[in-house]
């Protein structure tokens, strides 16, 4: 044999034990990373499980509830870790899943008029069955134009109270849930959510009214009064509006709405002392052609988790050629003045009795009615 061909095969032994080393080293690193994380891992999901020498049932049924306590306390830290550290470029809803939805509730309806939007904690349970019972129920508003209500929300990690929910959810179908937590600062993506739902399954309502669960609707003065001043108008915002100058951006650490540089830079305004017209978000009232103009624009607007500037603010600002209307003069958030209002003889302007008590709900809705019938 020649020394050449000598030379080739040993250089060709070298290349393949390096290859062969090579292969081990990745394997065995594999090998001990998956140890590793099988190792640490569990130390989150703090399984439940009773010990087998604890042979008293009380002391079971003790020790099984401490550790669930400690599991959800842990599992809210870890979740509040993620929001704290979590800011998001864009409305994560803007392509997420619903996970309660459905799309037939207006097509349920025959001459769709106007659909109530309404903000809700997913633990408010008998706040929204009293809205099913008064204010949005529709029998009591036969005579006039036809309105369904939708209830937005985010998840919750009690899988007990999910599991209300979704049984609430099978005997209303008014229930629209997102794939995001329902927290203060995800408001944003709640009403992104909306957005997009209307814009997909209900272009065939008139009107849209977005509240919140802890406020009273006058559906009578809604339908009656404002329905035919506003049904032929387009891209219009009925509500509380805060022009220029009259809603200052907070600086202020310590503040609730406190607003870092850097959220403030992603949309703009990082040298702006107030923030550009939007509406309290309470009550708004818009025309339908308005909603999916806005829905589109969120694909181009930055996230903030301010939502009332968001949605009727900053969304309006860019889509362009939006009206605004007052209702400065038709909201209360005093429930006895609402009270008063409703029970004199004189004409009551009042459209939104806001941030009320969930047991005071039912005897405004009745004092409402009986001022209509009055009428």
């Amino acid at each position: 044999m020649s020394l050449y061909r000598i030379v080739m095969r040993r250089k060709k032994c070298n290349l393949g034990l390096l290859i062969i080393t090579f292969a081990c080293f990745i394997y065995v690193t594999m090998v001990t990373m998956s140890l590793e994380f099988i190792r640490v891992t569990p130390r989150y999901q703090l399984t439940l499980a009773c010990d087998e020498s604890t042979s008293n049932a009380s002391q079971v049924l003790e020790s099984s509830l401490e550790l669930a306590s400690l599991k959800e306390k842990s599992l809210n830290e870890i979740s509040e870790s993620i929001l704290n550290i979590w800011e998001p470029t864009y409305p994560i809803m803007l392509w997420n899943k619903y996970l309660l939805n459905n799309p037939d509730l207006c097509n349920m309806a025959g001459n769709m008029s106007v659909l109530i939007v309404v903000k809700t904690d997913p633990l408010n349970f008998e706040r929204r069955n009293i809205i099913r019972d008064t204010w949005s129920n529709y029998t009591h508003l036969g005579h006039m134009v036809v309105i369904r209500v939708l209830f937005l929300m985010g998840t919750v990690q009690n899988e007990t109270i999910q599991g209300n929910i979704s049984n609430e959810f099978a005997e209303h179908l008014d229930i629209l849930q997102g794939d995001f937590m329902d927290t203060y600062r995800n408001l944003t993506n709640k009403g992104v959510m909306g957005l997009r739902w209307i814009t997909e399954n209900c272009m065939q309502a008139k009107m849209v009214v977005k509240v919140d669960d802890d406020a009273v609707l006058d559906t009578y003065r809604l339908l009656e009064i404002v329905y035919p001043m506003y049904e032929t108008k387009t891209r219009y915002i009925l509500c509380n509006i805060f022009m220029d100058g009259k809603a200052p951006i907070v600086r202020d650490e310590k503040h609730k709405w406190y607003v870092k540089n850097s959220e403030l830079k992603q949309i703009g305004l990082l040298d702006k002392k107030i923030y550009p017209p939007y509406c309290s978000g309470f009550t708004a009232i818009m025309s339908t052609d308005l909603i999916p103009a806005m829905f589109g624009i969120a694909h181009l607007t930055p996230f903030f988790w301010v939502d009332d500037v968001y949605l009727y603010g900053l969304l309006p600002l860019k889509a362009g050629r939006i009206y605004y209307y007052s209702l400065a003069s038709n909201y209360t958030f005093n429930y006895k003045d609402a009270m008063n209002c409703f029970r004199s003889k004189a004409r009551c302007n009042i459209l939104t009795v806001a941030d009320i008590k969930t047991d005071e709900m039912r005897s405004i809705w009745n004092i409402i009615q009986s001022y209509h019938l009055k009428q």
